[in-house]
């Protein structure tokens, strides 16, 4: 190899390489900053349980109980309906509705 060709290849090598640290310390830089900041989009958690219903609210006709149609105002209510019914009378009391209640809460 020429004198020449090492002089060229040197000089090459030297460019690049100050390329390189001259763009290191922002792109450095940029990955701090994103460190800093929150997420823009935080991670979904469950929804929180919302508290049940009061029974004069579900008591839509306020004959004192609950029916199947009443309780399908309240999803898991309706999906517990026969099993909160110890009576299976198709009709839920305030004190069969208060064991559902209160395992809600």
């Amino acid at each position: 190899m020429t004198q020449t060709t090492f002089r060229s290849t040197g000089l090459a090598v030297a460019l690049a390489m100050m390329a390189t640290a001259a763009l290191a310390p922002g792109a450095l830089a940029q990955d701090a900053s994103r460190a800093d900041q929150a997420p823009s989009n935080p991670p979904h958690s469950a929804p929180a349980p919302s508290a049940p219903k009061p029974f004069a609210e579900l008591d839509a006709n306020a004959d004192g109980a609950i029916s199947k149609d009443e309780a399908a105002m309240d999803p898991p209510l309706a999906q517990a309906f026969g099993t909160l019914d110890t009576d299976a009378d198709g009709r839920l009391t305030p004190e069969e509705y208060a064991v559902y209640a209160q395992g809600q809460s």
